[in-house]
């Protein structure tokens, strides 16, 4: 190829990596503050009590409430 094809290559291959760069400075947002959580990205943090099983008698548990403690959130 003659010399002139290869300076248009090049000069070419160097706009595709300077904008390039410039299109991934411009996308990172690492260094802007971060922003606060949409209404419904805020779920409330779980309970640190665990609700107990549901009980037929004072103390005693349901018979299919085996392992249904769970956290309520709060």
């Amino acid at each position: 190829m003659p010399r002139r094809v290869w300076r248009w290559v090049v000069a070419g291959w160097v706009a595709v990596v300077l904008a390039g760069g410039a299109y991934t400075l411009y996308l990172d947002d690492s260094t802007s503050p971060t922003p606060e959580p949409r209404r419904w990205e805020r779920a409330p943090s779980p309970s640190d009590v665990p609700v107990p099983c549901p009980t037929t008698r004072t103390g005693e548990a349901a018979p299919t409430a085996h392992s249904c403690t769970h956290w309520q959130r709060s």
